[in-house]
């Protein structure tokens, strides 16, 4: 299997903690401000292989930044500015949506699963990816984890604080979740899974196998993801400032571009197939549900 493309456009940034204080614009959209003072403000995730990550150099890389490159270039052009600065801010699974319900960033890019969040001023962009809940497991035990049954006693990590831990939860109520949390979660989910410390690992399907790549872990001899077909299906959306809509259209706009759509074929080469089939396979799966 492929790797995942690991170089990434070059952008002179400043990488920022959740630690400034809020900025209220609300009466001023993201446009008029970002056209006032050149400056796009985004958060970005370092933990989500291929979405933001710190490649094997330590250096910032993934899909998001590429698209990010795209979207500066559009706003170069919509606002008529030769040069837009971008400043970065490190999103995580607990800050992501304070980062933009206060204002501190105008989008966050990342594995962030749509739906309704009253507790923040936020909104979602249009899909721009769709995944689903699967178990990374060890060849040597798959033939143990049988995803239609109860999974009783069944060790499985999983990440806090995330919509696959509710489902586990919800779905395998006699299974043993074990919690992983913070920026290196995943990463040392997957290395209890190596040492046999954990039977499974739930996450989304493409975390796992972006996870796996980054940890030189053998998909198909010596790891697989069960079930073929997710558990259940998320939709990704970009977290956005509510109460805004001409920067909400603007960003659908750029999610539909022929340009984002080019960096899928560039990031995920050979194992586009299996996204496609998942993305199928949700399409259909929501059809039968409306």
């Amino acid at each position: 299997m492929k790797k995942f493309k690991f170089s990434g456009i070059i952008i002179n940034v400043f990488l920022l903690f959740f630690s400034s204080s809020p900025t209220y614009g609300q009466e001023e959209t993201v446009l008029e401000r970002i056209q006032e003072t050149g400056l796009l403000k985004v958060g970005i995730r370092e933990d989500a292989v291929p979405f933001g990550y710190r490649d094997v150099n330590g250096e910032l890389d993934g899909l998001c930044l590429d698209f990010i490159g795209v979207l500066r270039e559009q706003l170069q052009q919509k606002l008529d500015k030769q040069a837009i600065a971008i400043k970065l801010y490190k999103s995580t699974l607990f800050n992501r949506f304070e980062l933009v319900s206060d204002r501190i960033v105008d989008i966050e890019c990342g594995p962030n699963t749509i739906r309704e969040l009253p507790e923040y001023q936020v909104q979602f962009s249009s899909p721009f990816f769709l995944t689903g809940t699967q178990l990374l497991v060890s060849t040597e035990k798959v033939k143990g984890i049988n995803t239609n049954g109860s999974l009783e006693g069944v060790n499985i990590g999983v990440l806090r604080n995330t919509t696959n831990e509710q489902l586990m939860a919800d779905t395998y109520p006699l299974a043993n979740l074990v919690q992983f949390q913070g920026a290196t979660g995943r990463y040392r989910g997957i290395q209890a899974l190596q040492g046999d410390k954990i039977d499974a690992f739930a996450s989304d399907g493409i975390l796992l196998v972006g996870e796996a790549l980054i940890q030189n872990l053998r998909l198909g001899p010596d790891f697989v993801l069960v079930p073929k077909n997710p558990i259940d299906c998320e939709e990704y959306g970009l977290i956005l400032p509510d109460n805004d809509p001409q920067w909400l259209n603007f960003i659908d706009s750029i999610i539909r571009n022929s340009s984002v759509r080019n960096l899928y074929s560039e990031w995920f080469g050979e194992i586009s197939p299996q996204i496609e089939a998942i993305e199928s396979f949700c399409r259909e799966l929501n059809e039968d549900l409306e």
